[in-house]
């Protein structure tokens, strides 16, 4: 079964890295975010170099970051809709299942067997593919102002990383091989009842 499981999310992750990827050639950087980003490595090798200290450092890189992060907003948005709709919508609506769990023949469900909520879909991915991470890239480059953006997303980001990682390893070592992102959301991934059965009597009914 855990292979299984992580077939299904190396598929749904090779889907999102298509999205995303898809939403870039649609939207590509601009000139000007391209001459941020460069900016941004050179002040990044002027502090590797030690030619400017680290309060330096995070004050103009952070200001470059949070101008050409702004510049992208448009690219961020699309990301979250794109990841609610195929992370938390989709497998609402469809039985628990993502493209991945589909192909996989496994879907999520709730550990109590109860209705499966949107809020529960919106705390697994959070933790696995980081919805919240995107969900609040976005809300920060609105409300908060350039100096503080790049060190509070930067801390979000390291704990995102954090939380998703442990997330693995307590399907490694747990017993029941149920996940941090699991275990907060109350969901689980079972196989789909009747998969084989279907599958051996379509093939008796080609045979005929």
């Amino acid at each position: 079964m855990r292979k299984i499981r992580i077939k299904a999310y190396l598929i749904d992750f090779i889907v999102l890295v298509l999205a995303l990827s898809l939403i870039n050639v649609i939207f590509p950087k601009t000139e000007y975010v391209n001459t941020l980003e460069a900016e941004q490595n050179t002040i990044l090798e002027e502090y590797m170099g030690g030619r400017i200290n680290f309060a330096t450092y995070v004050e103009n890189y952070g200001s470059l970051y949070y101008e050409s992060s702004s510049a992208q907003s448009l690219n961020y948005l699309l990301y979250l809709i794109f990841m609610i709709i195929y992370f938390v919508i989709i497998p609402f609506i469809w039985k628990g299942r993502t493209l991945g769990c589909y192909l996989c023949h496994v879907q999520i469900e709730r550990f109590d067997q109860g209705r499966l909520y949107m809020w529960q879909l919106l705390v697994r991915y959070s933790i696995v593919f980081g919805i919240s991470y995107i969900l609040l890239n976005n809300l920060l480059l609105v409300v908060l102002p350039s100096n503080y953006y790049f060190p509070i997303i930067s801390i979000i980001a390291i704990f995102q990383f954090v939380v998703a990682i442990f997330s693995g390893f307590t399907v490694i070592f747990r017993r029941e091989k149920r996940g941090l992102h699991e275990l907060l959301s109350n969901t689980e991934i079972t196989k789909i009842i009747g998969v084989k059965k279907e599958k051996k009597k379509n093939k008796k009914k080609a045979q005929k």
